[in-house]
């Protein structure tokens, strides 16, 4: 038998067998010709972006929270067939996570796409409950457990208790509001706008929301607003701080808001068991420290965040029998 783990994010997908481990984790887009014939999927898609052959278009199967089956399948039909999940004479059975923003519906008929494509049988939750997992939490406990997911495109939270999601939440985009505040700020105080790609090293190397003594710094090369000349200049982890500070304290109070909600018990052993987080965003230094201080209970980073929904998928194929 074939187990394999697909972590459906609107941003990646990322793919687990429990047999080799990650086999796949690259950013969720194809690119197809006039014909809808694939040209190419994953990174190599996202760097297609942009090109200005009007026959080429580069697409994401998911978008504002919406399935393009079609556009998936083809996708599908690309990595199973590179990573052999298909084989005769063995049965391969899925375990799929997904964001909590998908409708029902969709995820039955994701479900059933994968049937009909050769699977045995396909197991399905939400990212939220897998992120849980992969944390390692105990979420049969009659305490509450709190889990705060910042991914790419989807931010959720919720409180387990009893193997039960007892109140969930989801606020906008997380890791895409990340860009388009840096963006912004760019644009507003250094009058340059900049690639996706730079936008990436940005976050990736001075993406910190607290102010530092000693910042790290970097050269960037961008658009002038005022001529279109191409123009260079040096940004800071601070800058990027400044640029994030109003994100972050949004972030704060919408957690705030949802705590508020919980029952007087739930409230407490959040309190006394602070917060479990994961997601890509939350690799931004000093994010949950932030968080900590403004909300008065712990805030516990897992030790991958980004990779934390991909290590509960790994703990529930190794369960299967």
């Amino acid at each position: 038998m074939i187990k394999a783990g697909i972590d459906l994010g609107a941003g990646s997908i990322r793919i687990v067998t429990e047999e080799d481990g990650v086999v796949f984790d690259e950013a969720s887009m194809i690119a197809i010709d006039e014909k809808g014939n694939c040209l190419a999927y994953g990174n190599e898609a996202l760097e297609m972006k942009g090109v200005t052959d009007p026959q080429v278009r580069v697409l994401s199967p998911m978008h504002d929270g919406r399935m393009d089956f079609e556009l998936l399948g083809k996708l599908f039909d690309q990595l199973f067939y590179q990573l052999k999940l298909f084989r005769m004479f063995r049965k391969t059975v899925f375990v799929l996570s997904y964001p909590s923003g998908l409708k029902p519906e969709d995820v039955e008929q994701l479900k059933e796409q994968l049937l009909k494509m050769g699977a045995w049988k396909v197991y399905s939750d939400q990212e939220i409950w897998v992120s849980a997992i992969g944390a390692r939490l105990d979420v049969s406990l009659p305490v509450a457990s709190c889990v705060l997911n910042m991914g790419e495109r989807s931010c959720d939270i919720a409180v387990f208790s009893r193997s039960r999601i007892r109140k969930q939440a989801k606020s906008a985009d997380a890791g895409l509001r990340v860009k388009s505040a840096i963006r912004h700020w760019l644009r507003e105080n250094r009058q340059l706008t900049v690639s996706e790609l730079t936008l990436e090293k940005i976050c990736r190397q001075l993406g910190c929301v607290t102010p530092r003594p000693h910042p790290k710094q970097m050269e960037i090369s961008g658009i002038s607003t005022a001529n279109r000349a191409v123009r260079r200049e040096i940004i800071t982890e601070n800058d990027i701080a400044q640029a994030l500070g109003p994100l972050c304290e949004e972030w704060a109070l919408w957690i705030a808001r949802f705590l508020r909600s919980l029952e007087p018990d739930q409230q407490q052993d959040v309190r006394m068991r602070g917060i479990v987080s994961c997601g890509g965003t939350m690799k931004l230094a000093g994010l949950s420290a932030y968080l900590q201080s403004v909300l008065g209970c712990p805030v516990y980073v897992t030790e991958d965040p980004a990779m934390t929904v991909t290590d509960g998928l790994s703990i529930l194929i190794s369960r299967m029998e």
